[in-house]
């Protein structure tokens, strides 16, 4: 009888114990490898001499290549592909970051991916801050002036024009 109750208590406290997940990284989706490939050649071709605007141009091509509209697992597969085969402290990295974000990518999904995948967030957070180039500028709060009035004296009724009643006897 000790062995059942005993053993009942066991299977009640694992029922109600939560135990830690941990976050998988290999999803199963995988980008195009032919796209994929296009853009680590484009990186790895990247010179001195090659302009920061050419190299995003045909950065952003090759990813809108991959997805046009990306989802996250897209997003989480084509960065991890890309920082395996050049590596997390790449000076590069900057660029591709810089060219998903102007591929219509969402910064913040852009800015996680990389740092899920192990690039330091301060790079990943810098290079995607400015978003998109020719983005439209968010707008701005409106900003509104209500008239004001002007109060005669004695129709405050706080007591503090001229005493507490205003009433002259």
């Amino acid at each position: 009888m000790k062995l059942f109750l005993l053993a009942g208590l066991i299977a009640g406290a694992s029922a109600l114990t939560a135990l830690p997940s941990y976050a998988q990284t290999d999803t199963g989706v995988t980008a195009p490898a032919q796209n994929v490939s296009a853009l680590v050649t484009i990186l790895n071709n990247a010179t001195a001499e090659t302009s920061p605007e050419q190299l995003e141009a045909d950065l952003t091509a090759a990813i809108l290549a991959i997805c046009s509209d990306c989802t996250p697992d897209q997003i989480d597969a084509m960065m991890n592909d890309v920082i395996a085969a050049i590596g997390a402290d790449s000076p590069l990295i900057s660029n591709f970051l810089a060219a998903m974000t102007a591929a219509g990518i969402d910064s913040d999904a852009v800015t996680l991916a990389a740092i899920t995948a192990g690039v330091d967030a301060t790079v990943a957070s810098e290079a995607t801050a400015a978003g998109p180039d020719g983005a439209p500028a968010p707008d701005a709060p409106v900003i509104v002036t209500l008239p004001t009035t002007a109060v005669p004296q004695g129709a405050g009724g706080t007591g503090g024009d001229a005493g507490i009643s205003e009433v002259i006897n």
